[in-house]
């Protein structure tokens, strides 16, 4: 039986995933969109939430990624990727609704 030995210096592959840094462009874009849209239509927050219509724009991108992942075109989207891009859409949409847009 041989043993093989890895040495710490050996190269790793810790590069930031794609489909993660899209998710949370489009989390920030989406956030800063729906500021924008609630403060020009107030009665729309009242109908759907902002957290709602956040949820609603990351549905379709992640069957889109789940799809392509699955014919291996790119990486899958992780958890910790969704729940950090969702979370910075949310915080960026509601301080820009609640103190900005005053």
């Amino acid at each position: 039986m041989s043993r093989e030995i890895f040495s710490v210096t050996e190269p790793t592959d810790r590069t930031l995933p794609v489909t993660g840094l899209a998710f949370t462009a489009l989390m920030l874009v989406a956030g800063a969109g729906i500021a924008f849209l609630l403060k020009a239509y107030p009665g729309l927050g009242e109908k759907v939430p902002g957290m709602l219509l956040l949820l609603i724009v990351a549905f379709p991108f992640d069957l889109a990624v789940n799809a392509l992942a699955a014919r291996g075109s790119v990486g899958p989207l992780t958890m910790n990727w969704r729940v950090g891009g969702f979370i910075a859409g949310a915080l960026l949409q509601i301080g820009l609704t609640g103190y900005v847009l005053r």
